[in-house]
């Protein structure tokens, strides 16, 4: 039996207070300290916000659409709205910011393959891939808000320098962006469109800013100045001295989206580069669309030709129904027919009579006389036109002619050598 003294003293549990948090409160300090780093690190890499303003945006998609430079992705559309009145769409760009020095005044911003147009190539592509944004830098002051330009961006111009074109005819359908062309080459693009009115004469005019390319020109080197205006101000002057105006075009034709041509017009009348303006202004000439064939063909004499062929064609039917003709070729038949049963049947075995050689020579010349009347008749109904809109006509002329030509010659022959019909003509 144990006693007290004979037990070991028990253990006792004390109780401190520690100088820190303890461990347990390690993993929220984490967890707030990787959010922490998150936030920081998407603030740090957030793309540049861009605004753009733009008269409809079908097919846009935020964090879908595309803003590409070059072809190479940029950033995204990060918000689509409708302005307050309903007037224009908003888009909110999200850029990397590795780019933002790309946004100046001097940029322009497309939106590309909004809604299907077969007069634009790449409307038909955003059937299948949507429409994209697309960024054309320029030079200016860096800027965050832009107005959008519905469309494919034209080709980049190492050099732009501004003219003006005003067009009296209809060009609503000429857009920004448009090609300037030179012989099928393209020296510049459109970069401004508008509509004005005079309000005291009531003269309805389209004007356009084309920027043109002096380096497309194949001018020869750059000036030495750097200034390429005199001599792009002179090349135009010379042009449009030899008839060169600005003329809108659709490329394809009638279905195809306008443009503008530098085109040599035969019958402009005498014009010079203007240079008094604001810009230098090109002088332009109506047509070259749908509008000028259906102009040419207006003033075609239709009338005059429809009257002309109803008149040949009543001709050619009243000479066809001719008995006179029917007559002829038929005494032609049997005069022919006769006259081979004659020699057949005379031969080497029976000598015919000088009598019979006479008339012989004499039915042969009576038949020459009624080809030649019958062509005679022939020409006069049909007016005596050079040539027939109807081939066999023509042909069966041709055959009478000759017809009547070797019958002659074969009488005259026979007068002179009846013994022919016995012996056969002598080389």
């Amino acid at each position: 039996m144990s006693t007290p003294e004979n037990n070991p003293p028990r253990t006792q549990a004390e109780r401190r207070k520690g100088r820190g948090p303890g461990w347990i409160w390690a993993v929220p300090i984490a967890a707030v300290a990787i959010v922490g780093w998150l936030l920081v690190r998407e603030f740090a890499s957030g793309g540049v916000g861009i605004t753009v303003t733009v008269p409809e945006a079908p097919g846009v998609q935020a964090k879908n659409t595309k803003v590409t430079y070059r072809g190479v992705p940029i950033g995204q559309v990060s918000g689509v709205a409708l302005a307050k009145d309903g007037s224009h769409a908003t888009l909110q760009l999200s850029i990397d910011k590795a780019q933002k020095g790309a946004f100046t005044t001097g940029t322009h911003i497309y939106l590309e393959g909004v809604g299907a147009d077969f007069t634009d190539p790449a409307t038909l592509r955003s059937i299948i891939s949507g429409p994209t944004v697309i960024v054309q830098p320029g030079p200016g002051k860096p800027q965050r808000d832009f107005v959008g330009i519905l469309g494919e961006p034209p080709p980049e111009l190492a050099v732009a320098l501004p003219y003006r074109v005003v067009f009296t005819g209809d060009a609503g359908k000429l857009k920004i962006g448009a090609k300037v062309t030179l012989h099928g080459f393209t020296v510049g693009d459109v970069d401004g469109v508008r509509l004005t009115v005079d309000p005291q004469s009531g003269n309805v005019a389209t004007e356009a800013v084309l920027l043109l390319d002096p380096t497309k020109f194949g001018l020869g080197q750059k000036p030495a100045n750097g200034d390429w205006s005199p001599l792009l101000n002179r090349t135009l002057e010379t042009l449009v001295q030899h008839g060169f105006r600005a003329q809108l075009s659709q490329t394809p034709p009638v279905i195809g989206s306008q443009q503008i041509a530098l085109t040599e017009s035969g019958n402009a009348p005498a014009a010079n580069l203007n240079t008094t303006g604001r810009m230098p202004e090109i002088p332009t000439t109506e047509g070259g669309g749908i509008e000028s064939v259906v102009q040419q063909a207006g003033g075609l004499p239709i009338k005059q030709i429809g009257d002309n062929v109803k008149a040949i064609s009543a001709r050619i039917a009243a000479l066809a129904a001719s008995p006179q003709l029917q007559d002829t070729i038929d005494h032609l038949d049997r005069t022919v027919a006769e006259l081979d049963k004659t020699v057949q049947q005379a031969g080497p075995r029976v000598a015919p009579t000088l009598d019979s050689v006479h008339r012989t020579v004499d039915a042969l010349r009576q038949t020459a006389t009624q080809i030649d009347s019958t062509a005679s008749a022939v020409k006069n109904m049909t007016g005596g036109a050079p040539a027939s809109p109807n081939g066999n006509l023509q042909q069966a002329l041709a055959e009478l002619t000759r017809a009547g030509r070797s019958i002659r010659t074969l009488a005259d022959y026979l007068d002179q050598h009846p013994e022919a019909l016995i012996k056969g003509r002598t080389p």
